[in-house]
């Protein structure tokens, strides 16, 4: 059963391929293990041919299951992005060696691991103690509308809202410019941004798996930016 909209359109798209060249250009199997499919009873596919595709939770066991790869880094705000221009919020990273106290003063602020994708993510109102590890802490803020560009191979190829007033329209000059600047992004990934009274800004980058498409269907991009991300968590060869 899909339950995911990322799932679904990936199945569109792979149908919409393989009607394009006529041709079994990929294929799929639903699982709900990660155990590596099968061809038949008795032949497991390739390693190399199989992407898995579900949750952050679902990618990461086949990760350690089939990579021996055990932790994969969110990308947050990428400190190349870190500019007032697209931040117009006080965020930084503060790196606690030990379990220790983060101070809170007059405001709450937003608190994320940055150091393992899917782990310590919590808004915090008063002084609390962390353990050990490096955080992304952002001054909490209003946020009217929030949109997910997609990027592949340095290009916006996507922009979707997905929470708030869909009739505020993101910046889309600042968020090329996020883009370029950007130089040491992956193939493929989402840029999430939000609105408010200050104008557009960034909240997020993510690794284009495991990520909610809220509308975005282009089904000539969407395997290949799927099978782009996948290549770069295990340091294979990008297409």
């Amino acid at each position: 059963m899909i339950v995911h909209d990322f799932s679904f359109a990936l199945l569109e798209a792979i149908r919409y391929h393989n009607w394009l060249y006529d041709d079994a250009i990929y294929n799929y199997v639903l699982s709900e293990t990660t155990d590596r499919p099968k061809i038949n009873p008795t032949q497991y596919y390739p390693l190399e041919n199989v992407i898995p595709i579900g949750t952050v939770e679902f990618v990461l066991e086949y990760l350690k299951k089939y990579y021996n790869i055990d932790n994969v880094k969110p990308l947050n705000i990428p400190p190349v992005l870190m500019k007032p221009e697209y931040l117009k919020r006080h965020v930084e990273y503060m790196f606690f060696d030990t379990d220790n106290y983060i101070y809170v003063e007059d405001k709450p602020v937003f608190v994320k691991s940055a150091d393992k994708i899917k782990d310590y993510t919590d808004i915090i109102y008063r002084n609390q103690k962390l353990p050990k590890g490096l955080y992304l802490i952002s001054e909490e803020v209003n946020i009217d509308s929030e949109w997910r560009a997609f990027v592949y191979n340095n290009e916006l190829v996507g922009l979707q809202n997905y929470l708030g007033d869909f009739t505020l329209f993101p910046d889309v000059d600042l968020i090329k410019q996020m883009i370029q600047d950007y130089k040491s992004a992956p193939k493929a990934y989402t840029l999430d941004v939000g609105i408010n009274e200050k104008g557009t800004f960034i909240i997020e980058c993510h690794a284009f798996f495991s990520c909610g498409l809220y509308g975005f269907a282009d089904y000539k991009l969407l395997p290949l930016m799927f099978i782009s991300a996948w290549n770069e968590l295990v340091n294979k060869t990008t297409i």
